[in-house]
């Protein structure tokens, strides 16, 4: 037997589907056209937030906390 310890590996989240992803894709294409009526445009840091949404590196509830902390709001 060895005296090395075996690590965990770190938990990864599950790859979305091509599907899914169109899907989340297609909401914030209907977002930001609603948006913009408003007069709003997303900065490139919260671009790249909705963008890791797209691709499933995020959920949906995590891209509000992440849009405050980016313009420090509580």
């Amino acid at each position: 037997m060895s005296d090395l310890a075996v690590e965990p590996k770190p938990k990864t989240k599950a790859k979305i589907s091509a599907v899914e992803m169109q899907r989340r894709r297609e909401g914030l294409r209907y977002a930001k056209a609603h948006s913009r009526i408003e007069g709003q445009y997303p900065s490139p840091e919260g671009e790249a937030i909705f963008e890791a949404f797209v691709r499933g590196e995020i959920e949906r509830d995590e891209i509000l906390p992440r849009l405050h902390a980016l313009h420090r709001q509580p």
